[in-house]
């Protein structure tokens, strides 16, 4: 503004205008309205981004719901994953330090605010769709190389982070059939418990990254150990009914304002 046109603004207008600004700013960055972490959270966790306009959460999902840059490696195709039925868990404790209670609690926690997410932590004599592994860090590679094989665990541990990754696998109609989760155990609760949100996201069909999007878990330059309000968004996005398993890119961007209209 002019400085001669300030100079003559009373006190009240000028006050105004700063109001006006603020509201202005906060309706333009709406994504930018934040309040700490959860209670549980890790001591470090980042605050939570709360609010996301329709262009916010469109391009998110088709960027973390289409395509892969690692977990499913020698797959390129463009299509949406996701379990149709009841997801049976099964945890596999070898590590010194045993966190199956916590990962329950990651587990309820999603079962909890996810609502349209039906799953169940099994037994043995259960078959299960998504399988847990929490290992020592010794033995990270070796379980990995157990499950799914040298060659394939070899070009894993390549590309991943040695704390933890997902392998998951789905039919040619996109409905996922299993998936292998791999948690480290012993350096600490707040790797554990990143690590378990992040990869328990991959599990249930939400397998890219992306890193340049402040508000997901799936950014891979953030370290978060709560399930944020813009991932279970994505989730409830996903599991929505009007998405189907294999469903093409062009088909959801058809579908994304109505879904995006009805989430809670």
């Amino acid at each position: 503004m002019h400085s001669k046109a300030m100079s003559k603004m009373r006190p009240f207008d000028l006050v105004f205008c700063i109001l006006a600004f603020i509201a202005y700013s906060d309706q333009g960055m709406a994504a930018s309205r934040m309040r700490p972490a959860p209670v549980g959270a890790p001591s470090g966790a980042p605050r939570e981004y709360t609010a996301f306009d329709e262009s916010d959460l469109t391009s998110g999902f088709l960027r973390l719901a289409f395509g892969s840059d690692m977990q499913r490696l020698g797959e390129s195709d463009d299509r949406i994953r996701k379990f149709d039925h009841r997801i049976a868990f099964r945890i596999s404790s070898s590590g010194h330090v045993d966190r199956s209670e916590m990962y329950k609690r990651v587990l309820d926690d999603f079962i909890v605010r996810v609502p349209r997410i039906d799953a169940a932590v099994v037994d043995t004599s259960t078959a299960p769709d998504v399988i847990v592994r929490l290992v020592d860090a010794k033995d990270f590679v070796s379980a990995l190389a157990a499950a799914l094989g040298d060659s394939t665990a070899s070009a894993f541990i390549n590309q991943t982070n040695p704390r933890c990754t997902t392998r998951s696998r789905a039919d040619e109609l996109g409905h996922l059939l299993r998936a292998d989760i791999f948690i480290v155990v012993d350096r600490g609760t707040d790797i554990f418990l990143d690590c378990a949100y992040h990869e328990t996201l991959h599990a249930l069909g939400l397998m890219n990254h992306a890193d340049d999007i402040p508000w997901t878990t799936l950014n891979q330059r953030r370290s978060v150990g709560y399930l944020s309000v813009y991932d279970r968004a994505m989730l409830q996005m996903l599991y929505d009914p009007k998405i189907r398993a294999g469903m093409s890119r062009f088909d959801v961007q058809m579908l994304l304002p109505q879904i995006i209209q009805g989430l809670d």
